[in-house]
């Protein structure tokens, strides 16, 4: 047996070969698709536990499971300050333009009606800057 005559016996004709990849494209495509819908949420619309859960906030402080420490225009409840994310007291805003509010005091998050403020920021020097504000 010569060797396409073997490569034919064992895959089928090559339209078969092809029909077989086609197949399994097909399905790992819907492979895919049903692992990116589960990671999105389940059907009671709570989310799952996802690589954001592992990791720890020690740098933040939630206050109370409802109770919001900045009003809705992003100052501190507890003192009314408009206090920037890097948590310098002099800081004008040091962020890009927030896309929700536009100001440039939001780090990462909006500080609009936040219910978590950062009880310290490390910088790449290694110093610790503390909020001086968190209980």
């Amino acid at each position: 047996m010569t060797k396409d005559a073997n490569a034919v016996s064992r895959f089928g004709t090559p339209s078969d070969r092809e029909k077989a990849k086609a197949l399994e494209k097909v399905k790992a495509k819907e492979k895919r698709q049903s692992t990116r819908d589960t990671s999105r949420g389940r059907a009671d619309g709570r989310r799952r536990g996802g690589r954001g859960a592992v990791s720890s906030n020690s740098d933040r402080q939630t206050l109370g499971a409802k109770s919001k420490v900045y009003d809705s225009k992003g100052r501190l409840l507890s003192c009314g300050k408009d206090m920037c994310d890097c948590l310098d007291a002099d800081c004008m805003g040091c962020f890009y333009p927030c896309p929700e509010c536009g100001s440039r005091k939001c780090g990462v998050e909006c500080r609009c009606d936040r219910k978590w403020l950062y009880e310290q920021v490390e910088v790449e020097g290694g110093e610790i800057i503390r909020n001086k504000y968190a209980g």
